[in-house]
């Protein structure tokens, strides 16, 4: 396998993100920033100061990443969940009402059906 097939079957799969939760922006330019300062810091190697200052850039969103995750993880653990699973979970609390019966709910077998209720001010015998 040549580099050129390697570097493009990565970055084809790159692009393919399957759990999208608010982390996935700082996710994304942690993998961007954080090589891309080291390698400019090994460039300015001679040079203490801008080494150093590459270095700690490059540190900055890794540590927002973390920081971010553990305040998400003890304020709003959802968020951390993927898209998909927030759409099947609200999904599930539409579907189970605290006053009806419990009952387990196949959302791929059944047929939608729109239920209304009925106003409690209207007369429902009046058709």
């Amino acid at each position: 396998m040549r580099p050129g097939d390697a570097i493009g079957n990565f970055t084809s799969r790159a692009g393919i993100v399957r759990v999208r939760n608010a982390l996935n922006p700082m996710l994304w330019t942690t993998a961007v920033v954080f090589p891309t300062s080291l390698l400019a810091a090994y460039f300015f190697r001679d040079d203490v100061v801008l080494k150093y200052a590459l270095a700690a850039f490059g540190a900055i969103p890794v540590l927002v990443t973390i920081i971010s995750y553990f305040i998400f993880l003890f304020k709003d653990p959802d968020r951390l969940q993927s898209e998909e699973y927030l759409l099947r979970h609200q999904a599930m609390q539409i579907l189970y009402r605290k006053e009806a019966e419990s009952e387990v709910v196949e959302v791929v077998d059944e047929e939608p059906r729109l239920e209304i209720e009925p106003n409690p001010g209207s007369n429902s015998d009046e058709s």
